[in-house]
């Protein structure tokens, strides 16, 4: 499904029944990488899942999609099906835009998830290395892509694996080098959001892979008890929705249906 936005069309789609909660994929993935998810959660809550700008069938809005640019496009989602209260779910740059879209939602929120991903924004280094990285872009997009998936996962699951990663690269490679370079110009540029998730009044769970490459597992740790967030651990990589499904599942589960 998509509807009109802003002369570009956002894609997203809608299943199941029950209280809603909004699925937002990373960087280079798409609304697709939930099935895992929506299979599970389709018994028990209405899923929206939205491909962000750039991504999946949603189009380029211009040269640098902002946090707060994605966070209006879902907003605009979330008005067009008429949902008023709902639970958000954010993976790596997802997890940016949620927090993004909780500044913009603070009534309807209910719920936040920081799936493999964080309120802070970027170190310098990590700025300086979004920059080397369009200039890859530029050059060899493809070897970029492959890279940039690959290297987020576990090497066990790297060992055990090889065709699934395969496949989630070739879902990859269909991302435009400008919504490439878009995205990480949105996600170098972004605002520091650790008051945003420490004042919300909701309930909200950061959960980290252990052996995340990205995210350092005690920089979680010390985000979480900074900003009074529920910590999950799970042993995996920076793609945890994809090596640890049913742990995650069971996860989410109970945070979503505990009091």
């Amino acid at each position: 499904m998509k509807i009109g936005y802003k002369n570009i069309q956002i894609g997203y789609t809608v299943s199941g029944k029950g209280p809603a909660v909004v699925w937002l994929h990373g960087f280079m993935e798409s609304k697709s990488i939930w099935t895992s998810q929506i299979t599970f959660f389709d018994h028990y809550f209405t899923n929206i899942c939205v491909d962000l700008l750039g991504h999946g069938e949603s189009g380029n809005l211009c040269l640098v999609h902002s946090m707060e640019m994605q966070a209006e496009a879902v907003k605009e989602v979330l008005l067009y099906l008429k949902i008023k209260e709902f639970a958000i779910i954010g993976h790596s740059m997802g997890g940016y835009v949620a927090l993004a879209v909780l500044q913009i939602c603070k009534k309807q929120a209910t719920h936040l998830v920081l799936l493999n991903s964080t309120s802070n924004a970027d170190s310098t280094e990590k700025r300086i290395n979004r920059d080397r990285a369009i200039k890859v872009v530029d050059e060899q997009k493809s070897t970029y892509v492959r890279m940039g998936i690959v290297n987020l996962f576990s090497n066990s699951f790297k060992k055990e694996r090889a065709n699934q990663i395969d496949e989630l690269v070739k879902e990859a490679q269909k991302t435009s080098a400008e919504a490439i370079k878009a995205a990480l110009l949105g996600m170098k540029d972004r605002l520091s959001r650790t008051k945003v998730l420490g004042d919300f009044k909701g309930k909200k769970l950061i959960v980290s892979g252990k052996n995340d490459p990205v995210l350092l597992y005690n920089d979680s740790v010390a985000e979480a008890a900074l900003t009074s967030s529920k910590l999950i651990t799970l042993q995996s990589g920076h793609m945890s929705y994809m090596e640890v499904p049913n742990e995650l599942n069971t996860s989410l589960f109970e945070f979503l249906t505990s009091n």
